[in-house]
């Protein structure tokens, strides 16, 4: 049994063709410490290049000695003096002008939103009457009073008319909540 098993294993190291892990170079990793500095720098690096392009007066206020050394330089050649011109910045207002600002309202009349549109909502559309019939009884248990009108061989019911879009939706989500998500309004 010695035997067979030496051959085995002979035949078994022949088929084998994978690399062997020690040809492979092995690499360490980097040091989290090395890491954590390498992206705080990173960190200043956005930053300053943020403030410059966003906030170059900043920039200014920090850097002031650069400013002065070359003022030194300007004063010491004589230029003519010339008259302040007013600045090419606006001057905004705009916080005393709505301090100061007054709006007169008149009270007395009321806004009204006559509007012709009526709204219908129609939650089905059956060729039996029997099936609308029923759907109209299901809503009445919910507390919604139903119409069913026969047009063209189908039975529609609909709620309605409403005066305005928003007590449709109202109703439509009243009757989503009761697992009727069929409504549309029209």
């Amino acid at each position: 049994m010695t035997k067979d098993y030496a051959k085995k294993r002979k035949t078994a190291r022949k088929s084998n063709k994978r690399s062997s892990r020690q040809s492979q170079p092995s690499r360490k990793p980097m040091s989290p410490i090395l890491i954590f500095v390498g992206g705080v720098l990173l960190t200043l690096f956005a930053v300053f290049l943020w403030v410059l392009v966003k906030k170059p007066e900043i920039i200014k206020e920090v850097l002031p000695a650069k400013e002065d050394n070359q003022t030194v330089k300007t004063q010491d050649k004589p230029q003519e003096v010339k008259a302040e011109e007013p600045s090419s910045e606006p001057t905004f207002t705009y916080h005393e002008t709505l301090t100061n600002k007054e709006i007169k309202v008149d009270g007395t009349q009321a806004v009204q939103t006559s509007s012709n549109t009526t709204y219908i909502m129609q939650c089905g559309a059956f060729r039996k009457s029997e099936d609308a019939e029923s759907l109209k009884a299901e809503m009445a248990f919910i507390g919604f009073q139903a119409n069913v009108e026969e047009k063209d061989g189908w039975y529609r019911v609909r709620l309605g008319p409403y005066s305005t879009k928003r007590a449709a939706e109202s109703d439509r989500h009243k009757l989503q909540d009761n697992n009727y998500q069929d409504c549309r309004i029209w």
